[in-house]
């Protein structure tokens, strides 16, 4: 089989166990020749060898956890957030004009039929799963020789592919991460701070750009000062940059595929920055508290503070430090590990290279497979759900969305 089309076929496969919705959904491509099954027997060991490595990349890639974050998002927070948009009074947001009321509601019903399309769907994948596994740990049998799906199994064990996959579902978090609450106190929040004349009419700090400032009292520095350090303290930033900075030092320098002489340049740069960084650092915590508290009135103090301690600013916080964390996990050795691991299966896929014939045979077989799937899962379906959900994007598709 051409080594690398194995890659993009495991992923259809888990395309079609967590994103049931899509797949049935998406329009069939033109209607090619039957597969001739017949032509090639399922090696038993193959298959399951095939079986086990679509098993590990289901795990490994989180995929049963996204798609149940996305799903859980869209009902808990998105819908709500819609409908309270529609009515007016959702925080941050102006009541919306008639014709702006009628896109919204468009775009409010395609997503309420996505989810009751997710829900029946997730009855048909829990009740087909084994099946499709099976079915595509069968093609995929019959294509590649056991070699070659140890081949990439063994990709799957690097910890440089199992951290990237890491990196996806912490960065998945940043969107699926927040509840419907979450989501109002932090559009309470942007609506608060653009009402904020010093917010918008601050150009630099105060009194360094020649304007007179009003010296704040010992008290309401102190109360700015509490305010700055509770911000620091939930941001995360001392770690967040401390990784940043390894990272960049120890695991991007080494192994960028540059020459030497930029290399030099990158060292210089990182080295800049860090002075650069640490000077600043130190300017902004003593010039903060008095910045702050120059600028903002005891009443936005209180404010500040207030959505400062809240649990969704620490969990918005929270979850960006955790994709920070992911993303800098890697390792020099992590990443000339899989280097070399690339460039061995680069090189066995060019020897195993097929005809162009054979080739459009082979993919021809996994799209008559995905159909195969496809019909199967949209025949679940509800015929009100169905119809209901291809009439609403279609509304969509002639109108635009709304946002």
């Amino acid at each position: 089989m051409r080594l690398r089309s194995i890659i993009p076929a495991l992923f259809m496969a888990c395309a079609a166990l967590a994103g049931g919705v899509a797949l049935a959904l998406e329009t069939p491509p033109p209607a090619s020749a039957p597969a001739n099954r017949e032509a090639k027997p399922v090696d038993p060991e193959a298959k399951r060898v095939a079986q086990a490595l679509i098993e590990e990349i289901l795990t490994a890639s989180h995929a049963a956890e996204i798609y149940g974050d996305l799903q859980r998002t869209l009902r808990d927070v998105y819908i709500p957030m819609m409908r309270e948009i529609i009515q007016g009074g959702y925080p941050g947001m102006p009541d919306p004009n008639p014709e702006m009321t009628a896109q919204l509601a468009k775009l409010l019903t395609a997503m309420d039929y996505m989810r009751k399309a997710g829900e029946e769907l997730d009855v048909a994948l829990a009740e087909n799963r084994g099946a499709i596994v099976s079915d595509f740990a069968a093609q995929l049998a019959r294509e590649a020789s056991r070699d070659e799906i140890a081949d990439v199994r063994a990709m799957m064990d690097l910890p440089a592919v199992r951290k990237g996959f890491d990196v996806l579902y912490a960065a998945s978090k940043l969107m699926t991460g927040y509840t419907y609450e979450d989501s109002r106190i932090v559009s309470e929040f942007s609506a608060w701070a653009k009402q904020l004349d010093a917010a918008k009419n601050l150009k630099g700090l105060p009194g360094l750009d020649g304007n007179a400032v009003s010296v704040p009292s010992a008290a309401k520095v102190r109360k700015a000062q509490a305010v700055v350090e509770d911000l620091i303290r939930i941001s995360h930033l001392e770690d967040t940059v401390a990784r940043v900075k390894r990272f960049a030092r120890d695991v991007y320098l080494p192994t960028a595929p540059v020459s030497e002489e930029e290399r030099a340049k990158l060292a210089a740069q990182i080295d800049e920055f860090e002075f650069t960084y640490n000077m600043r650092k130190a300017l902004v915590l003593a010039l903060a508290p008095s910045v702050v508290a120059s600028v903002l009135s005891d009443a936005d103090l209180d404010t500040l503070h207030r959505f400062v301690l809240t649990p969704s600013f620490a969990k918005g916080f929270d979850l960006l430090s955790n994709t920070v964390v992911a993303a800098t996990a890697f390792t020099k050795d992590d990443i000339l590990q899989a280097e070399k691991s690339f460039e061995d299966f680069d090189r066995k896929a060019q020897v195993r290279e097929r005809a162009k014939s054979e080739g459009e045979k082979v993919t021809d077989e996994w799209q008559a497979l995905i159909d195969k799937w496809r019909e199967k899962l949209a025949d679940r379906l509800s015929p009100e759900t169905r119809q209901g959900l291809e009439r609403s994007l279609d509304d969509l598709d002639k109108t635009g969305s709304p946002i």
